[in-house]
């Protein structure tokens, strides 16, 4: 059922972070020696300023009782109260008790020195510890006092480490994976503030675990190594700086052993007990142990004597640690796989018996089982449920086998859901997008910079350009004054030019209509005697035509001149091209020598303005008509048809043709007016422009002449 299933993994944790009290007196500046921040350094100074020998080789156990044998001797409170915070911090690593006690004493100093920052430090170990003991609600309460603290004092180091620790709490107990990303990123930008490598690498370590459990491998080597090299890069002899890389590798080997890279799993974890060793860091050791155990696969007895040494390291330290508890697993885990695989029946291993194989499996899961649901914490809880759930089916027990799969299943679904992975990347685009709103932040405080430097020097010489400023203005007023009169001046030679063309045009078109009028009037009045009725009929309807003719004429000025104001605009609308052809019949129906012909598509619609349209068409047939007048077979022929999506019109006639001088006034308008009907192609070519109406021509002498108009 569970065949395929490696064993859970040591370094599944987030790592806390110290806390930091500047040497100084509480009254003092806080930051006098912040280059001693690490613990050597401190202890040295510490030591110093007791008078105590320097004892900087000491370390683990021996530097403990050598602090603590300082403490009565510690007159200054300040001194004494950074003597609690070392022996705290050096308890962390080998008794979880001794850490709490040591860090409720420095509490109560502190609070009785009315030290803030100190008493800040304190909430923060405190937190720790119970964070340690898997007591969340606990570690929540103190860690969210120090994070009050920290915001208060503006102390941006210390709310880092803090931030970084609620992280942790949420990974290691809670198992709230998107909560844990929230806070290591948070801390990770107080960490990046204060330019502190143990701070930035403590959380990239702790980020590429988040990525690791995740199982999205890239992110979490992508972070790791991050970590791992700003470790490589310090070059420090510090206790903390040794045991901070000593963490690293440590790390890169969990990481390595879960992508099943095996060599890579133990060179690191090797590599990390080495350094463990020479700070003689327990813990440390109690991980990699752990670590290097999974490391081994199917070497079992290299493996279980890993896990036993580390299960008797963390017997010392921290037995409900949650490492612990996963190495206790990893232990029945591997007694497990002795029964179920049979290849394994023949490894040397006590004890050989099969039930007692099972009986000590069924011990280690039983003891991890309890003690995870004590802490509350879930995810491995629910792991090592899945292999109980094996060891069970294999001694017959179905249900209670069943069961504990069930509970397996369930936890899993919901821990590795996407949704959990979303948020997680949502969390990391997040904090890439507040880097770069920092970064542009940034830029912007130096433009501004630049800017204030820039004006401080305008400033400066500004008292000697001041007159010379006057000047140049005085000057330049008049210079603009003059254009803006040339200016004007040359759109009102334009206005009069287009107002002269405008009479040219209206004496020109009105005067034909008008004095073919006046001669009909005289010829009635004078000889109305001497016409027989027909004629006088005839001349009646010609005296109608003409006024109509004139109407129209005077019309077509009245379009023309709203098209030349810009603030008159067409009214565009879809027209269908039967009504056009309908109005140029009714129009000419008078024209009896000239046969006509209209040809469209049934339904053809063109969207434009229909007075201007009309307008157009009628003095594109009026100018055909005058030039078709000593033609016998005279035709005149409209067509309208769709092309490439769009609308094409075309007249054609059989006309003597049109030479370029009499197009250019479709294309310039220095071209002298032609023709005696309607508004000529100066018209023509204004309206068009109105109504967005393309205008081509095709002509020949001798054989005719073609208009081409063409809609969008």
């Amino acid at each position: 059922m569970f065949k395929g299933l490696y064993c859970r993994l040591g370094e599944a944790t987030g790592r806390y972070s110290k806390g930091y009290i500047p040497i100084g007196r509480p009254t003092d500046c806080h930051e006098v020696c912040q280059s001693t921040r690490s613990m050597y350094g401190l202890l040295l100074v510490l030591l110093l300023l007791i008078g105590a020998p320097v004892q900087a080789q000491k370390q683990g156990r021996a530097l403990i009782d050598s602090l603590v044998a300082e403490l009565p001797k510690a007159g200054n409170d300040t001194v004494k109260g950074r003597l609690y915070r070392v022996i705290a911090e050096e308890w962390f690593f080998t008794n979880i008790d001794q850490a709490l006690h040591y860090s409720r004493l420095g509490l109560q100093h502190t609070t009785r020195m009315k030290w803030e920052r100190g008493i800040g430090v304190f909430n923060g170990y405190i937190g720790r510890a119970y964070s340690d003991k898997g007591n969340y609600d606990s570690c929540l309460y103190y860690f969210k006092k120090a994070v009050r603290i920290y915001k208060t004092l503006g102390d941006t180091w210390n709310l880092a480490s803090t931030t970084n620790n609620i992280g942790v709490a949420e990974q290691n107990i809670r198992s709230n994976y998107p909560a844990a990303t929230h806070y290591y990123f948070e801390a990770l930008g107080y960490a990046e503030a204060t330019h502190d490598n143990y701070l930035i690498g403590l959380n990239l370590d702790n980020i590429s675990e988040i990525y690791r459990i995740q199982k999205n491998y890239p992110k979490a080597l992508q972070f790791g190594l991050r970590a791992l090299a700003l470790r490589q890069q310090q070059h420090n002899p510090d206790i903390n700086a040794r045991r901070e890389l000593a963490a690293s590798l440590t790390s890169m080997a969990a990481l390595y052993t879960q992508m099943k890279n095996w060599t890579k799993a133990r060179q690191y974890g090797l590599k990390a007990l080495a350094e463990h060793e020479k700070v003689d860091n327990k813990e440390g050791l109690a991980k990699t142990y752990g670590n290097l155990a999974v490391a081994m696969q199917t070497e079992y007895s290299q493996k279980i004597r890993y896990a036993l040494k580390a299960k008797q390291l963390w017997d010392s330290i921290n037995p409900r640690h949650l490492d612990a508890v996963n190495n206790l697993a990893n232990l029945g885990i591997a007694y497990l796989d002795l029964v179920r695989y049979d290849s394994l029946n023949t490894v040397r291993i006590q004890p050989q018996d099969r039930q007692k194989r099972l009986q000590l499996a069924g011990d280690y899961l039983n003891t991890a089982i309890g003690l995870s649901a004590d802490k509350g914490e879930v995810s491995d809880q629910a792991y090592f449920r899945g292999n109980l759930a094996e060891l069970q089916a294999l001694r017959g027990d179905y249900k209670a086998a069943y069961q504990n799969f069930r509970a397996y299943q369930a936890i899993q679904d919901s821990l590795y859901s996407q949704e959990n992975k979303n948020k997680i990347a949502g969390l990391e685009g997040k904090r890439e997008l507040e880097l770069r709103d920092k970064q542009l932040e940034i830029n912007r405080l130096v433009i501004a910079g630049q800017e204030r430097q820039q004006l401080a020097l305008l400033v400066g010489i500004g008292l000697l350009v001041v007159i010379g400023g006057l000047l140049y203005w005085q000057s330049r007023t008049r210079q603009q004054t003059n254009t803006t009169l040339l200016h004007l001046n040359q759109e009102l030679d334009e206005a009069n030019q287009v107002k002269t063309r405008f009479f040219a045009i209206l004496s020109h078109d009105l005067r034909g209509p008008i004095a073919n009028l006046i001669n009909f009037l005289h010829l009635q009045r004078e000889n109305s005697d001497l016409l027989p009725p027909d004629q006088v009929a005839r001349h009646q309807q010609n005296i109608t035509e003409a006024a109509e003719g004139l109407l129209d004429t005077m019309e077509s000025m009245l379009l023309w001149s709203k098209g030349q104001m810009q603030q008159f605009k067409p009214d565009i609308k879809v027209i269908p091209v039967e009504s056009l052809y309908d109005y140029l019949q009714r129009f000419f129906v008078g024209v009896p020598t000239v046969r006509f012909t209209f040809d469209t598509p049934e339904g053809l619609q063109v969207a434009t303005d229909e007075d201007y349209l009309r307008t157009i068409m009628q003095n594109l047939t009026s100018n055909a008509i005058q030039t078709l007048k000593n033609n016998p077979d005279a035709y005149i022929q409209w067509q309208a048809r769709p092309e490439n999506g769009r609308v094409v019109l075309t007249i054609t006639d059989n006309g003597p043709g049109m030479s370029q001088s009499q197009l250019k006034a479709l294309y310039t308008n220095d071209a002298a007016i032609l023709g005696k009907s309607g508004l000529g192609l100066h018209l023509i070519r204004d309206l068009a422009r109105a109504i967005a109406c393309q205008i081509s021509v095709r002509s020949e002498q001798g054989t005719g002449t073609e208009f081409r108009l063409t809609f969008a």
